[in-house]
């Protein structure tokens, strides 16, 4: 009669050998479901930074100065590269007006903000300044937000039927480079100059 007390070594080497290839099959699957889960929580972040930069997109039209004056210039004024709108602004500290000025560069869409600006003389003479060459920009903004893999965004006031010269709302398109249709979106315009 046979004594067995263990396993033969070639029984060994089959049992390493099945515990190392279900070994690697999970590390497989485990490696692909960190690849999905990363791409996924990639998208959701940059979906994030496009909600937020429309925020402030809506939020700087909402704000943005009807300009119901023949003798100023346009609240909106665009160039080759910036758009700029001067939009009212109201917190505990300050009230007045800002200048925000949005420009791709790099593929990058970016947010200038000057500080405010409570002189009324003061912000009608930096529009006029600025209604001249909008591409010249202004020293005093700051950049405030920028959403990358942008190709072009685009900026389109909606006029008064009397005049060009008071914007009564935006339209706005942004194109991602992981999309084929831009966003759109439209606002109304509810500041006074």
């Amino acid at each position: 009669m046979k004594n067995n007390h263990g396993f033969t070594l070639i029984e060994t080497m089959v049992a390493l050998l099945i515990l190392g290839i279900l070994g690697l099959m999970t590390s497989q699957g485990l490696g692909g479901a960190f690849r999905v889960k990363d791409s996924v929580e990639g998208q959701i972040k940059e979906h994030e930074a496009v909600v937020v930069m429309l925020k402030h997109l809506q939020n700087d039209c909402e704000a943005m100065v009807k300009n119901a004056d023949e003798k100023l210039p346009p609240t909106v004024i665009q160039g080759n590269t910036y758009t700029w709108l001067m939009r009212h602004y109201s917190s505990l500290q300050a009230n007045g007006w800002q200048f925000v000025g949005y420009t791709v560069e790099d593929n990058t869409l970016k947010r200038y903000t000057t500080p405010p600006i409570s002189n009324k003389q003061d912000a009608v003479g930096i529009l006029a300044a600025l209604s001249k060459d909008p591409d010249l920009g202004l020293a005093s903004a700051q950049l405030s937000y920028q959403l990358p893999r942008i190709l072009r965004q685009k900026i389109e006031p909606y006029w008064s039927s009397y005049t060009k010269r008071s914007a009564l709302g935006l339209q706005i398109s942004l194109s991602l480079i992981s999309n084929r249709n831009p966003l759109t979106s439209s606002c109304i315009a509810e500041g006074k100059l």
